[in-house]
C-alpha cells in the first residue's frame, strides 16, 4: 500500500477549510448583497413616487379641488419617468380610483392603495405606496422582483469570475506554500534514505529548523540505542564464540590423543572428531555472519580475475577430495570496483556449496562477464554446477538462516548462502539462482552495479 503524502494530506484540509470558509463568506455576501440591493430598490421606489408627485404640482395646483383630470402627468411626465425608472409602473389613485397609470401596469384592480411597502399579484410586484391626504392621492410605484434578481445575479456574475481566479490562485499559492514549509522534512528524509545500514552517526540538531530539532532529537536517541544494541550483540557474538573454542579445542585434542591409543577403536573416535570440526566450523559460520551484520564496505579497485584465482585455489584440495575440477572464463573488464575481503567470502561460500553439492566427476564452471540494466552497467559472476539443483519453490528460502532442504542436506547447517547473500547485499548487488541449459545443476549468479567508465 503506497503511503499518504502528508503535503497532500494537509494541503486537501486546507484547502477543504478555505472552501468551507469561502462558501461560508459567499452565502453571507449573497444575502448581505441581497439586503443593500433591496434596500436601495425601496429607496428608489420612495423617490420615484415623490418624482411623480412632483411632475403633476402645477396639475394640482390649477385643477378643482372635487375632481383632478386624466391629464395629472403629461405624455413628456411618462416619458421622464420611464426614462428614469424602466423597470418600474406606477398608478395614481383619486379617491381609491385610478386615473392614470403606466403603460405596463397591471390591471388597478389588483393594485394596492395602502401606504407604505407591500407585495401584490402573488409577489411578482414590490410597491411603495404614497398617500397625499389633501389631494386624496394615493400614488403607487412597483417594481417587479425578477428586476431585482436580476440586478443580483448581474452582480455575482461580475464578481464570479475575479472569486473564481483569486480561488485558483490561493490554491496554487497554497500548494506551493506547503511544499516549501515541508521541504525540510524531505530534506531530513532523503538524508536518513542515503545513509547505509552501518552509518548510525547522529544528526546534526543546528541545522534543522526549532519544529525538527525534537525529532532529530528522537532519532539520534534511537539511533544511539541501535547502535549500542549492536555493539553488545557483537560482544555477547565474541565473546560466546571465544568460550567456545576453548572447551571445542580441548575437546578436539583429547579425541586426537585418543586415536594414537591401540586398545581404543579409531572409529569411534573419528565421529567424535566429526562432531567437533562441525560445532568448529559453525562457530566460525555464526561469528562471520555477525560481523557481517555490522561490516561497513571498503570500496577499492581490483583485478577480478585475480581474486577468483585466490578462491579458487584455497579451495583446491577440497574440490580433489570431491572429484570436481574448476573451469573459469572471463569476458568483462578485469578491474572493478567492491570491497574484495566481502567479495571473496561470498564467492568461497558459493564455492564451497557448489564443491558440496557437485557430482563427482563433474566441472565447476566460473564465468564473468558483463551486463547492462538500463542505464545501470553490472559485473555478472556465474557459478554453475552439476549438481541436482534447487527446486525453484525454495529457492526464495534457501537465503535464510540455518534453512535446508533436508535435514543434513550437504552436510552442511544452511548459513553458506546467508552469508553470500548478505556480504552481496553489503555490496548493493544481489543473487540470482538459476538452472543450467546444458543440462542439471544450478548456477548462482552475483550481480555487482559498476562505474560505467570502467565498461
Amino acid at each position: 500500500m503506497r503511503a499518504r503524502s502528508l503535503t497532500t494530506a494537509v494541503y486537501i484540509r486546507v484547502l477543504l477549510l478555505l472552501i468551507s470558509l469561502g462558501t461560508a463568506a459567499g452565502g453571507v455576501a449573497y444575502f448581505m448583497a441581497r439586503a443593500d440591493v433591496e434596500r436601495a430598490s425601496d429607496h428608489s421606489l420612495i423617490l420615484s413616487a415623490n418624482m411623480l408627485y412632483a411632475l403633476m404640482q402645477e396639475e394640482l395646483a390649477a385643477a378643482p379641488a372635487a375632481s383632478f383630470p386624466a391629464t395629472l402627468l403629461s405624455s413628456e411626465d411618462k416619458l421622464a419617468f420611464r426614462t428614469g425608472a424602466r423597470s418600474r409602473m406606477f398608478a395614481v389613485f383619486v379617491h381609491g380610483t385610478c386615473i392614470v397609470h403606466s403603460e405596463d401596469a397591471p390591471s388597478p384592480d389588483i393594485i394596492p392603495q395602502t401606504p407604505g411597502f407591500h407585495y401584490f399579484d402573488h409577489g411578482l410586484w414590490r410597491a411603495y405606496g404614497l398617500e397625499i391626504p389633501q389631494h386624496g392621492l394615493r400614488i403607487v410605484v412597483a417594481e417587479r422582483r425578477a428586476d431585482i434578481d436580476q440586478t443580483i445575479t448581474s452582480f455575482l456574475r461580475q464578481i464570479t469570475l475575479p472569486l473564481n481566479i483569486l480561488v485558483v490562485a490561493s490554491a496554487i499559492l497554497l500548494w506551493v506554500m506547503l511544499r516549501s514549509g515541508l521541504a525540510e522534512m524531505r530534506r531530513l528524509s532523503l538524508q536518513l534514505d542515503r545513509r547505509s545500514f552501518h552509518d548510525l552517526e547522529p544528526l546534526d540538531p543546528q541545522v534543522w529548523s526549532r519544529e525538527l530539532s525534537g525529532l532529530v532529537g528522537k532519532l539520534n536517541t534511537l539511533l544511539e540505542r541501535v547502535r549500542t544494541g549492536i555493539q553488545h550483540e557483537q560482544m555477547f557474538t565474541d565473546a560466546a564464540a571465544h568460550q567456545l573454542r576453548t572447551p571445542l579445542a580441548a575437546l578436539r585434542l583429547h579425541a586426537e590423543l585418543l586415536t594414537r591409543d591401540a586398545a581404543i577403536a579409531s572409529n569411534r573416535i573419528q565421529p567424535l572428531l566429526d562432531c567437533v570440526t562441525q560445532a568448529s566450523a559453525l562457530i566460525d559460520r555464526m561469528l562471520l555472519l555477525a560481523r557481517l551484520d555490522t561490516t561497513a564496505p571498503a570500496m577499492t579497485e581490483f583485478d577480478i580475475a585475480a581474486l577468483i584465482a585466490t578462491v579458487l585455489s584455497s579451495h583446491a584440495l577440497l574440490a580433489v577430495q570431491s572429484g570436481v575440477a574448476f573451469s573459469f572464463e572471463i569476458h568483462a573488464m578485469c578491474r572493478i570496483v567492491s570491497d574484495q575481503a566481502l567479495l571473496e567470502i561470498a564467492l568461497a561460500a558459493l564455492v564451497e556449496n557448489s564443491i558440496t553439492h557437485a557430482a563427482c566427476g563433474g566441472a565447476i564452471d566460473i564465468h564473468v562477464h558483463d551486463l547492462r540494466k538500463g542505464a545501470l552497467c553490472m559485473v555478472c559472476i556465474d557459478i554453475a554446477d552439476r549438481g541436482p539443483g534447487i527446486p525453484k519453490s525454495c529457492r526464495s528460502r534457501v537465503f535464510d538462516r540455518f534453512y535446508q532442504l533436508r535435514e543434513g542436506y550437504g552436510g552442511g547447517h544452511g548459513l553458506g548462502l546467508s552469508i553470500a547473500a548478505r556480504a552481496i547485499e553489503i555490496l548493493d548487488g544481489t543473487i540470482e539462482l538459476g538452472d543450467r541449459i546444458d543440462g542439471p545443476g544450478l548456477v548462482a549468479s552475483i550481480l555487482l552495479p559498476q562505474p560505467c567508465s570502467l565498461a
